[in-house]
């Protein structure tokens, strides 16, 4: 696995001002990492995360890399990169009346991840953007990335599917 730099120095932050909560977050996210040890890097889904708010650019950020690559996907910068998972990060109620046409786009609309419907909404605002909620992300990106793997609660609550059919 790639080295974790966001975590790595959250930790070492954390560790410092209150050492339980380090620990619980380390063993925590050592259990994801050990659960997804055997799946090799070419078989870990690519995820593209688009936002409501920035007018659906990628989001892309060192916390948002390491929250991806501990639930077992590898996190892309484009749509051009031929994403198998898109996230659409939810900012307001006019996101299902704007998402049609999101779909539409020329380039995401080839992509294997809505060719294969695989197109969620994550409803957390601020998802991906604060340190305090890291590993509450991580969770709704593993049951996204690896659902064999993981079930939080999350489905239905932080995020739902979008079904294209």
């Amino acid at each position: 696995m790639q080295n974790l730099n966001f975590y790595t120095t959250l930790l070492k932050n954390i560790q410092q001002t209150q050492p339980n909560l380090a620990e619980h977050l380390d063993e925590e996210i050592n259990i994801l990492i050990h659960k997804l040890k055997f799946i090799p890097e070419d078989q870990r889904p690519s995820v593209l995360i688009l936002a409501q708010q920035t007018d659906f650019q990628p989001l892309f950020n060192e916390r948002l890399v390491d929250s991806i690559a501990i639930a077992g996907g590898k996190l892309l910068t484009e749509k051009y990169d031929n994403p198998s998972l898109l996230f659409i990060v939810q900012e307001n109620d006019r996101l299902y009346t704007e998402v049609p046409a999101l779909l539409l786009d020329e380039i995401l609309s080839r992509t294997d991840a809505i060719q294969s419907n695989n197109v969620y909404i994550i409803q957390k605002r601020n998802f991906g953007m604060e340190s305090t909620d890291f590993l509450h992300d991580i969770e709704i990106c593993a049951e996204i990335v690896q659902p064999k793997y993981f079930i939080f609660g999350r489905k239905g609550k932080d995020w739902v599917q979008f079904d294209i059919a």
